[in-house]
């Protein structure tokens, strides 16, 4: 019975999102969707690969490894103030120059990857970022976008992507990043006011951007948060 709802949420979902100009495309298993996933992505191309625990899952750095293609972590992409920044575990290059080349590579890439905080049943893309390359790379830039999203990122409407994230993902960034605050006190987030806030920035694409070559990947598992 859950894998028939998730089909039937899953595949509505992109009925909706292909009439917003997307790409879209529903599996019912992470497998399946990986290997579409990969099927997008040319031999050597370079990858920017935005945070995301349901990419994450799908354990793709050896595919990429063998489609000799060069993936670059959302923690290399670094500016000045990430650079010189001892947050988060970031991988940095030797030089602030070399950095400065990484970030320029990850913003356009030949095909940007990330998840989605939430998925609207009008065909929306959801994203909350604490420091904005996530979703830098995906408004604009490479020359591929792909989201990759579970079937627990879609909600009915805007309003319920925005709750989404206060009541579910960005709690659960708190814990992953070791965050004390509200958010993980209450599993609530209030809307805080601290320097480390990572719900700073928010967009919504409503349709397919211009010129823009835009994927969305629905799975029929509960992934990510």
């Amino acid at each position: 019975m859950r894998k028939t709802h998730y089909r039937q949420l899953g595949q509505n979902a992109v009925t909706r999102l292909k009439k917003k100009g997307f790409q879209a495309a529903y599996f019912d298993d992470l497998m399946s969707a990986k290997r579409h996933l990969l099927s997008l992505i040319a031999d050597g191309s370079t990858v920017g690969v935005g945070d995301s625990h349901t990419i994450y899952a799908m354990d793709i750095d050896d595919d990429l490894s063998a489609k000799k293609c060069r993936a670059i972590p959302n923690i290399a992409a670094l500016n000045l103030h990430g650079y010189h920044s001892d947050s988060y575990g970031y991988i940095k290059a030797d030089t602030r120059e070399e950095a400065r080349q990484l970030l320029a590579e990850y913003l356009t890439s030949n095909v940007f990857i990330l998840g989605a905080n939430a998925i609207t049943m009008q065909g929306e893309i959801i994203n909350v970022d604490g420091v904005g390359n996530r979703v830098a790379g995906m408004c604009y830039g490479a020359d591929r976008i792909i989201v990759v999203a579970g079937v627990n990122k879609i909600v009915p409407d805007e309003e319920s992507g925005r709750k989404r994230v206060h009541f579910h993902a960005a709690p659960m960034d708190n814990i992953k990043y070791g965050d004390e605050c509200a958010s993980t006190a209450t599993g609530i987030c209030p809307g805080c006011n601290r320097d480390e806030r990572i719900c700073n920035i928010t967009t919504i694409v409503h349709r397919k951007p211009i010129e823009s070559d835009f994927h969305v990947v629905l799975i029929g598992e509960e992934l990510g948060f």
